[in-house]
């Protein structure tokens, strides 16, 4: 891409010294021009044939004006190309800010469906999300693409949390789903294996602590003598 913009310059710098180089012989070849009108109007005047000078004065109004039309034609061919390219630049630029675009779109809208596929789960049996969620994902998808829902406008600005607790009123789920934490949203969802593992654990080594903090308990009672 640099180097398609470099070549970009580098045509647009020769179509403006074809134009600065096009401008001087028109002035070159106007001031030729009216010195061989005078020369001709002279001969006229004088009723004789054209001199040998006047003959160099035609000759290199003839040059010139051959020189004014190739730099013309090569600055127009020039210019048409450096243009294409331009345009061809401007055609990459719309084009790749239109995929950033979508891509954030898609990124935002996936994030914010799996949100909400992790706020149903928490509080649903595998059964009831099974059959359900590919429903309440089209329902989801639904509401974010209705521009005329004051409460989704604008949802691609807002946090992905915030988006995911206004999808859950809407589908009467629990709002409380999602919740702002500090700046953050946190998201309600089923508990991971390794985290049903530590608490399988916890709740194991308290069982543990209680049962030998008990037995400490009854070793160390006092013993009562019978009178």
């Amino acid at each position: 891409m640099a180097a398609t913009e470099a070549a970009a310059e580098r045509a647009a710098w020769h179509v403006r010294i074809l134009g600065e180089a096009a401008e001087i012989s028109l002035a070159l070849t106007r001031s030729l021009g009216e010195l061989a009108l005078a020369r001709v109007e002279a001969a006229k005047a004088e009723n004789r044939g054209l001199a040998p000078d006047d003959d160099v004065t035609l000759a290199a109004l003839g040059k010139a004006t051959q020189t004014l039309r190739r730099t013309v034609a090569l600055r127009d061919k020039l210019d048409a190309s450096a243009t294409a390219r331009r345009e061809g630049l401007l055609a990459d630029r719309v084009n790749r800010w239109a995929d950033r675009a979508t891509a954030h779109v898609s990124a935002k809208t996936d994030s914010v469906l799996d949100g909400l596929a992790d706020a149903y789960a928490a509080d649903a049996t595998d059964a009831e999300y099974n059959d359900h969620i590919d429903d309440l994902m089209a329902d989801a998808r639904d509401y974010l693409d209705d521009a005329d829902a004051d409460e989704f406008r604008g949802w691609l600005d807002r946090p992905v949390g915030e988006t995911v607790a206004r999808l859950c009123a809407a589908v009467d789920l629990d709002p409380d789903s999602c919740a702002p934490v500090g700046e953050a949203w946190r998201v309600r969802r089923p508990p991971r294996d390794f985290e049903l593992f530590l608490e399988r654990r916890g709740r194991a080594i308290n069982a543990a602590l209680a049962a030998q903090s008990e037995g400490e308990g009854a070793e160390c009672a006092p013993l009562e003598l019978s009178p």
